[in-house]
């Protein structure tokens, strides 16, 4: 859930210094109202890696608490670096007795401490977005990287399917090639409004190897969009396996 984006400053992984070209992660022109309806303005968010940092070496640490299974719950202290990480992101990679161990944010708890939950891999490899809106609710909510959005649930339920032409033809990681239909898995605290969308790239963050940064995606370009009928938006839900994976 990717509840504490924060959008107007630069993001990075472990993996951006060793790329010349440096990306941002934010809007560069505020569209009118009018030009929302017709243009995303869109942002970039990811799988934070931590799993190199141990809190044992920093100087300063946040305690969180981690819910394992149903009733088991542990606290455990995290470096402020990959606090803040992971609470940006929504999920991250950390080291746990010398594992590196996938948490995703669940909720904030009422002493104030943010509360994060083991990801199951085998049903959610890439993290978890917003099972629930006004609209809809669902057991588990798969975040799927390069084919789902966070958006304001209250403009684009989630379900909700997206076109952006320019997206379509772009060649993958993977070395597929994009259709251009994007499905809304998620929400976050400074997506609102129409056509905003953060978009979710899992492992491959603000740097070279990560195709979307090229096409504008962080924030440099403004693109125009369709919102698939639900008729058509089905057969692209059913084809990425929403709301769990294909």
């Amino acid at each position: 859930m990717n509840v504490f984006l924060l959008v107007g400053c630069g993001r990075g992984d472990s993996s951006s210094a060793k790329n010349t070209k440096r990306y941002s992660n934010a809007p560069k022109k505020k569209l009118s109202e009018a030009e929302k309806v017709k243009f995303i303005t869109p942002t970039i968010y990811y799988i934070g890696d931590y799993s190199g940092v141990k809190s044992s070496q920093c100087s300063e640490t946040t305690e969180i608490s981690l819910r394992r299974e149903k009733s088991d719950i542990v606290k455990m202290n995290l470096c402020n670096k990959a606090f803040n990480g992971c609470k940006m992101q929504g999920s991250c990679y950390i080291d746990i007795d010398g594992q590196k161990t996938m948490i995703n944010y669940h909720k904030k708890l009422d002493d104030g401490k943010i509360q994060f939950m083991l990801v199951d891999r085998a049903h959610c490899k890439y993290g978890m977005g917003d099972s629930s809106d006004a609209k809809h609710s669902f057991s588990e909510m798969c975040l799927d990287p390069f084919y789902s959005v966070a958006a304001d649930n209250s403009i684009y339920p989630l379900g909700t399917v997206i076109y952006i032409p320019t997206v379509a033809g772009t060649v993958l990681p993977d070395g597929s090639t994009h259709d251009g239909y994007f499905i809304v898995r998620d929400s976050g605290g400074n997506i609102d409004g129409n056509g905003r969308f953060d978009f979710f790239t899992g492992d491959f963050g603000l740097n070279a190897s990560n195709p979307f940064l090229d096409l504008g995606l962080g924030g440099e370009s403004n693109f125009d969009y369709q919102v698939v009928s639900d008729s058509d938006a089905q057969a692209v839900r059913a084809h990425r396996g929403f709301p769990l994976l294909k």
